[in-house]
């Protein structure tokens, strides 16, 4: 009865142990903007600078100097607001990246892209949440 037991405690155990893995796996592989910070401007002559915190580094693939795009997920819904109709993936602009560790990065904006071409966001800025594509360019 007891080899029962342990047997049955080894197999939940293994079987948390390698969904814990494909877990971390999958939340590893979205890399988002997680943290925006912005410089105090001491006179109006001095620039302003806005620092993208991401939340992956080298072993994602990220390098300084890279160019990375940003999109936004946003969620669609009917005109009663009740039904999902599903997400879509919309491009918000670039950053570049100026600073590189193992597991984080800091950029700043290349550019934002023209609404024109582009579905409407409700905040046209880069902001946390975002999402960063390290294959479209």
């Amino acid at each position: 009865m007891a080899i029962r037991q342990v047997g049955r405690i080894m197999l939940t155990l293994s079987f948390m142990i390698m969904t814990g893995m494909v877990l971390s796996q999958s939340h590893a592989a979205d890399l988002s903007v997680v943290e925006v910070r912005r410089n105090i401007q001491m006179s109006e002559q001095d620039a302003v600078y806005r620092d993208y915190y991401i939340n992956a580094g080298s072993n994602a693939g990220l390098k300084k100097n890279m160019i990375v795009q940003v999109k936004r997920k946003q969620s669609l819904k009917d005109s009663t607001g009740t039904k999902n109709l599903g997400e879509i993936e919309i491009p918000v602009g670039e950053l570049k990246i100026l600073y590189v560790e193992n597991q984080m990065a800091v950029a700043r904006e290349a550019r934002l892209l023209s609404r024109e071409e582009y579905p409407v966001l409700e905040q046209t800025a880069i902001m946390i949440g975002d999402r960063i594509d390290i294959q479209a360019k």
